[in-house]
């Protein structure tokens, strides 16, 4: 399946659906790219004992 380039589409067109929908594909990634960040920084961190058990 071919990826849609939204920001291409949107040059091409001039459309403003054209450049929400560039937008928001932006917007998911950043989203995405922020949780990952957040996954990585608490795997195994302080939380590794949240039942009160001692390590």
């Amino acid at each position: 399946m071919k990826e849609i380039n939204y920001w291409e589409q949107f040059m091409a067109t001039g459309k403003i659906e054209d450049f929400l929908a560039y937008k928001n594909v932006q917007r998911q990634e950043e989203k995405e790219a922020m949780r990952a960040a957040e996954e990585d920084s608490d795997a195994g961190g302080h939380g590794a004992y949240r039942d009160g058990a001692k390590g």
